[in-house]
């Protein structure tokens, strides 16, 4: 009997508390911490904030580095940029399968996953 009535008691109060809240948050409570801040609830963190940043400025510094094409050349190799541009060819003219078993051909079974990835049937 005794833990029946504890167990009543807590659910009341629970249930107090909850009708509470919104009215104390609009009768002029003193702000929280993070609402004096000039952050409001249910926002980033300052982490998550700084690490979103860092997101967008790596990839705005990634568009801003884009490879020529002798700088692609010298990296990979002329017969690798001259198959990439012949498969990205059969991919802009929608032949996604040719484009698929040409890089599978090659050997390059990167570029290949990359087209089944990128070029859907239509």
């Amino acid at each position: 009997m005794r833990l029946s009535s504890m167990i009543t008691a807590t659910l009341l109060a629970t249930g107090m508390l909850a009708l509470a809240t919104p009215s104390l948050a609009q009768s002029g409570a003193p702000p929280t911490a993070q609402q004096a801040s000039g952050g409001a609830i249910g926002r980033m963190s300052t982490d998550d904030q700084l690490r979103r940043h860092e997101g967008n400025e790596y990839r705005s510094r990634l568009e801003a580095e884009q490879m020529t094409a002798e700088e692609a050349e010298a990296r990979y190799g002329a017969e690798r940029v001259a198959l990439a541009e012949r498969v990205q060819a059969l991919m802009d003219a929608g032949q996604c399968e040719d484009a698929r078993r040409m890089a599978s051909e090659a050997g390059e079974r990167s570029m290949a996953i990359r087209v089944r990835q990128t070029c859907r049937r239509r």
